[in-house]
C-alpha cells in the first residue's frame, strides 16, 4: 500500500512541475540541430529588440532567465529570416527534440515542399522547433502537450510567431509536423485562426486529438495505402505488429510510435506514396503562388 501512496504523490509532483510554464522552445537548423547565431541584439531595431523582450516577459511572466533566453532566440530567428519568403517549421514526433535527421520519411516530404517553393522563386527557410528537453520533467511535460493538456507550448510559440508576422509582415509561415508534433502545430493554428499567412501540414496526428480544421490546415490520417493504426486507435493491428516484430517478422506495412512502438500504417514519405505527393502539391499550388 506504501508504495501504492508514493508512486502517487510521486507522479502528482511530477505532473505539477511539468504543468508549469516550460523551458523555452528553441529554433534550430533543421537537418543538423544547430543553434542559429545569435549576433548582437544592437545590430537590430530598438522596436523588434523591445518587442522581442516585451512577449518574452508574457509567456513567462516570473522567471527572468527564461524571458532572456526566449528573447535572445526570438531575435536570432527574426535575423535568420529577413531575407525569407517562406518560413518552413518542423515540429517533429516523439518528444519533440528530434531534427530532421532523424526523421527520415518527413524529410522527403519537407525536401520535396522546399524544392517546389524554390523552383516558384520563393526564398525558403526551414527549420525545426524543440519544444522539449531530455529528462524527466520534458518527457512528463510533452506527453500533457501531445494529450492536449496543457496550452502553455503551443501559446508560446503562437506568440513567437505573432511576432514574427508583426516585424516581417510579408513572411508566410508553414508548419509542418508528424505524429505527437501534430498537437502542437494543430493548437497554434487553433490559437491563430484568422491569420492568413499561416499554414499547417500534419501527418499521422494520434487518435485522441481532435484537429482543428481550416482552409490553411491539411491533416492526413493515412499515406493512400495504409490507414494509420496510431491516427485512428487500431491497437489489435498496433499489437499484431508488435508480436511480429518480437518474432523477427517485419509487418506488412511499415511505421512507428515514439521510435520504438510498432503502429501499421504511420509511415509518411514522398517517394512511396503518391496521394501524399498529390495532396501536397496542390495544397502548396493554392496557397502558395509563385514569386517570379
Amino acid at each position: 500500500m506504501i508504495y501504492l501512496v508514493l508512486f502517487a504523490v510521486a507522479a502528482v509532483v511530477l505532473t505539477a512541475l511539468s504543468w508549469q510554464v516550460p523551458e523555452p522552445g528553441t529554433m534550430r537548423q533543421a537537418r543538423n540541430g544547430a543553434f542559429l547565431p545569435a549576433g548582437s541584439p544592437l545590430e537590430l531595431p530598438k522596436g523588434v529588440r523591445d518587442d522581442a523582450l516585451a512577449t518574452a516577459i508574457a509567456a513567462h511572466r516570473h522567471d527572468r532567465k527564461k524571458q532572456l533566453r526566449l528573447a535572445t532566440d526570438m531575435l536570432a530567428t527574426y535575423r535568420e529570416l529577413l531575407t525569407t519568403d517562406v518560413f518552413v517549421l518542423f515540429n517533429s514526433g516523439g518528444y519533440g527534440w528530434s531534427n530532421l535527421d532523424k526523421a527520415s520519411g518527413y524529410a522527403t516530404i519537407i525536401d520535396a515542399i522546399e524544392e517546389k517553393l524554390v523552383s516558384d522563386g520563393c526564398r525558403v527557410t526551414v527549420l525545426s522547433y524543440q519544444r522539449a528537453y531530455r529528462g524527466v520533467r520534458g518527457y512528463v511535460s510533452e506527453i500533457l502537450n501531445a494529450g492536449a493538456k496543457s496550452i502553455a507550448k503551443p501559446k508560446e510559440l503562437a506568440l513567437r510567431l505573432s511576432f514574427l508576422r508583426r516585424h516581417l509582415p510579408n513572411l508566410q509561415i508553414l508548419l509542418t509536423s508528424e505524429s505527437n508534433g501534430t498537437v502542437m502545430s494543430n493548437q497554434v493554428m487553433r490559437l491563430l485562426p484568422e491569420d492568413p499567412r499561416l499554414y499547417s501540414l500534419e501527418f499521422g496526428p494520434p487518435f485522441w486529438y481532435e484537429t482543428f480544421l481550416n482552409d490553411r490546415i491539411l491533416s492526413m490520417r493515412s499515406n493512400g495505402k495504409t490507414p494509420d493504426a496510431f491516427s485512428y486507435g487500431h491497437w489489435r493491428r498496433a499489437i499484431t505488429a508488435n508480436i511480429m516484430a518480437l518474432f523477427g517478422r517485419s509487418a506488412q506495412s511499415p511505421g512507428s510510435v515514439l521510435l520504438y512502438i510498432g503502429a501499421p500504417g504511420h509511415d509518411y514519405n514522398w517517394h512511396d506514396y503518391p496521394v501524399i505527393q498529390e495532396s501536397v502539391s496542390s495544397f502548396l499550388d493554392r496557397h502558395f503562388k509563385p514569386f517570379r
